[in-house]
């Protein structure tokens, strides 16, 4: 590992989600679902964390249970454009090369997960590395709230991404790959991503992630074996219970 590279954390905590309202402040086993994917980001190798949110009630929690938090605009379009306003705050001086989007609604995200890929992305060619997972039921496969992936071979620990999607792709797949929201930047590939304008796939599939493939980013796959549930309904907090 090459200890002049560093890596900073960012958990985007959006306040209005209009499906969960107040998520990253709902209560799993007693503890806010933001606190539960801080204290797992420093637990890993990473060199910084920082929780953005447009919330002074998230950034309080955090800040009194010593973390670092920035209060970000509230009409941001996607978590990364939320990550970016924190980042252009915080390290004007570009000290990080490699930045990770850890989604604030995945409370049961391991530290291992998230040191694969710091370590994963300093020897990797492509712009962006995020993780995947093989779908279990045919439920997941059709449901539109579990991202699906069109990938290409698996190369070295890592699969390049051809597409995501909210429907079954590819069609009649024998197996199908579901997306788990974490992406870890090459700083210039961020940079791109956010100097592009959202593109008609992104717009269409609601998936910010299309923005990158078609502006020419190469985006690659770990795969791996955790169920990491991301909390975007109530139902999804049952399918948390024996995964955290």
């Amino acid at each position: 590992m090459n200890n002049n590279k560093k890596t900073i954390i960012l958990i985007p905590a959006r306040i209005g989600s209009t499906r969960l309202p107040n998520k990253p402040l709902l209560k799993i086993n007693g503890k806010e679902m933001i606190l539960h994917v801080w204290e797992n980001a420093i637990s890993s190798i990473a060199d910084k964390v920082i929780v953005a949110t447009d919330s002074k009630n998230i950034h309080d929690l955090v800040e009194d249970n010593g973390g670092q938090s920035i209060i970000t605009k509230q009409d941001h379009e996607s978590g990364t454009d939320r990550i970016y306003e924190a980042i252009q705050k915080f390290d004007e001086n570009h000290e990080y090369d490699y930045i990770i989007n850890l989604q604030g609604d995945l409370p049961n995200v391991s530290k291992e997960v998230i040191d694969i890929g710091i370590k994963k992305i300093q020897s990797s060619t492509a712009d962006i590395l995020t993780y995947c997972r093989v779908i279990d039921t045919i439920e997941d496969i059709q449901n539109p709230n579990i991202v699906k992936i069109a990938t290409g071979k698996l190369i070295d620990g890592e699969m390049n991404a051809i597409y995501f999607s909210r429907s079954p792709v590819p069609n009649g797949a024998d197996k199908y790959y579901e997306h788990i929201g974490i992406y870890i930047y090459k700083r210039d590939a961020i940079d791109k991503f956010i100097s592009s304008k959202p593109t008609k796939l992104e717009k269409t599939e609601k998936l910010e992630q299309l923005r990158a493939i078609e502006n020419g980013l190469k985006i690659n796959l770990i795969l791996i074996d955790d169920n990491i549930i991301s909390i975007d309904t109530i139902d999804d907090i049952s399918r948390l219970k024996n995964n955290i």
